[in-house]
């Protein structure tokens, strides 16, 4: 059943990448909300989440979702600032790397108490477990259509 799901997922994602891709940046924010939706399939599906359990989960992982994506936009402009510099301001983009993944977990430690008063510690670990495959299987497929790769893990 998951399987079939997945290759569901996976055909619709291909036919958007498509139909986006032909649309050029315009598209960008609609992309966005269809992998949004996408992610919420996913989890819904993975946690096998009740009706109950869903209202309640996806405020706060909407919440959790949106801050989590700021913190890693900074840390990716940082990085890409980062390149070019030297010295003393190169080591206070380190030292601000530092704190933005420090905020991080901060930000992943309160959500994890949060989650765990509306569902089982059980669904959180599937959870982490859905998200990072729901990367590696979007990474995957904009792989096979664009080149795109994973961003370097080395930079600071």
């Amino acid at each position: 059943m998951k399987n079939q799901f997945y290759s569901l997922l996976i055909l619709f994602f291909g036919f958007s990448i498509s139909a986006f891709a032909q649309k050029g940046r315009g598209g960008d924010e609609e992309m966005s909300e269809q992998l949004k939706a996408m992610r919420v399939a996913m989890i819904t599906q993975n946690l096998n989440l009740s009706s109950d359990e869903a209202a309640k989960f996806f405020p706060i992982y909407n919440e959790y979702s949106a801050k989590r994506e700021n913190i890693k936009k900074q840390l990716k402009q940082n990085r890409r600032e980062g390149r070019n510099l030297t010295g003393t301001k190169l080591e206070a983009s380190f030292k601000k790397s530092f704190e933005l993944r420090e905020q991080e977990l901060a930000l992943d430690k309160l959500y994890f108490d949060k989650f765990k008063t509306v569902i089982p510690v059980e669904k959180i670990m599937e959870l982490y477990r859905t998200e990072r495959q729901f990367r590696r299987m979007l990474l995957k497929e904009l792989s096979k259509r664009g080149g795109h790769h994973p961003p370097d893990e080395d930079d600071h």
